[in-house]
């Protein structure tokens, strides 16, 4: 009788991951063609049978990464479906400890952070920028946000060392020049916003931006020059 037992256990473990395996399947299927809705249904499925299961659950989270995305290029309402994606990527991360898809996780709290701002201005996120920054050593998005938001806070100073971290690491990165520029011309230092946003200007010559800015400045040191002031 314990040997009917067991084969009739073996039987039902059998057909219980074979279902989990084709629901993945239905499920990658159709996160590839993106059609995401389905995806969803289709991981979740799997996760109703076996929470742990890791294609699973790391499906499910780039299915609501990439819904949030496309809300993102329609400009619309993004943060309930960045903070689905963090905490399916949470528990991806209790699963997997490997880190293999660290990347996404530190963009997803990026967005998140982003998100969470435009809805309150006032939410302090930059718990998530460091838990973004600690995935990722070379997220210079959530850096830069991270920096934006020190200087709002009055710590000017903290914020340029990450200006200047970032470029030193990535010299291309516009939005850094831009902002640490920023963070001069706002205390009337043209000289220095100048000389920061003219070497963005040279290393990206075709930013409208940090043309713009540059000439700006420009102008701003001959009126100085010529009125005497400096």
């Amino acid at each position: 009788m314990k040997s009917v037992w067991n084969a009739l256990f073996l039987c039902m473990a059998f057909c219980l991951c074979a279902c989990v395996d084709e629901d993945v399947s239905r499920g990658n299927v159709a996160l590839r063609i993106g059609d995401y809705d389905r995806a969803i249904s289709n991981y979740s499925k799997a996760l109703d049978q076996d929470p742990g299961h890791r294609d699973a659950r790391y499906g499910l989270a780039l299915a609501y990464y990439a819904v949030a995305e496309n809300h993102e290029k329609l400009k619309s309402p993004t943060l309930e479906f960045w903070e689905r994606a963090v905490q399916e990527f949470e528990i991806l991360a209790r699963v997997d400890e490997s880190g293999s898809f660290n990347g996404n996780y530190s963009n997803s709290l990026f967005y998140l952070a982003r998100a969470t701002l435009s809805k309150n201005g006032r939410t302090d996120v930059v718990p998530l920028l460091d838990r973004s920054i600690q995935l990722d050593s070379l997220n210079f998005f959530s850096m830069n946000l991270k920096a934006l938001l020190l200087d709002h806070r009055g710590q000017t100073e903290d914020a340029r060392k990450i200006f200047v971290y970032i470029l030193a690491k990535e010299p291309k990165f516009s939005s850094a020049y831009v902002n640490l520029g920023n963070t001069y011309w706002n205390e009337g230092d043209v000289e220095s916003a100048w000389d920061i946003w003219s070497m963005g200007h040279e290393a990206l010559p075709e930013d409208r931006v940090l043309a713009h800015w540059t000439q700006v400045a420009e102008d701003s040191l001959k009126v100085l020059v010529q009125s005497g002031k400096l």
